[in-house]
């Protein structure tokens, strides 16, 4: 009797036990172990560097990253939540993205990280599209000026 006792409350306690799940978009960015899409540890810093690089000499923007954060992004098409790093910068019209999936233990960053310039919205410029990135633009006018740039990393 003792046994079966001891027994239910072991399962018991094997029930009620519930994993927890990182909610990374409350996180602090540097607790949190990143790595690009080659599978090697990259830091917050070496990231923003990076990113800096891209969005000024490669795709000629006249903007650098003031601020990386995780956040949600619903997909238009299938309503599928993905985790994105979000680069906001010195401009409004500029912010840069790509996505995170679970790595280890941590994050990892996709090879594929896009752009959007002069685009003008008051929240995230960027969406997804059956998982491929688009522009937003809030203005009334058509702006032709609101162009998405899509990097993909090879080295």
């Amino acid at each position: 009797m003792k046994k079966t006792i001891l027994i239910l409350l072991i399962f018991i306690s094997v029930i009620s036990c519930k994993t927890t799940e990182n909610d990374y978009t409350k996180s602090d960015l540097n607790s949190i172990s990143f790595y690009d899409f080659d599978d090697k540890p990259i830091t917050v810093e070496q990231i923003t560097e990076q990113w800096n690089e891209r969005i000024q000499k490669n795709e000629e923007i006249n903007a650098r990253i003031t601020k990386l954060e995780i956040t949600n992004l619903t997909d238009q098409k299938t309503n599928k939540i993905e985790l994105i790093l979000l680069g906001n910068t010195n401009r409004s019209s500029v912010k840069t993205a790509t996505k995170l999936t679970k790595f280890k233990n941590g994050l990892k960053l996709s090879d594929i990280v896009a752009s959007c310039k002069n685009c003008d919205t008051k929240k995230i410029n960027l969406g997804l599209n059956s998982g491929d990135w688009y522009c937003i633009d809030d203005s009334e006018a058509q702006n032709d000026n609101c162009t998405k740039i899509v990097t993909m990393k090879t080295e």
